[in-house]
């Protein structure tokens, strides 16, 4: 199911997911690799936790 969900995420939101909780990178870390900010990954990686819960919730 966790797959089915992180395949419907835009390609950049499964990134932060993906580098995040998969491969363990901070959210420095991650900033710095996407070329972006990390209060952009912390506000990106909470919208898409909340977007996931609902997900799930409705399964």
């Amino acid at each position: 199911m966790l797959k089915e969900i992180l395949s419907q995420l835009k390609e950049r939101d499964r990134q932060v997911i993906v580098l995040r909780y998969f491969k363990d990178k901070t959210q420095v870390e991650v900033a710095e690799l996407l070329g972006i900010s990390q209060v952009q990954v912390s506000r990106i990686e909470k919208r898409i936790i909340e977007d996931m819960k609902k997900m799930l919730a409705k399964a």
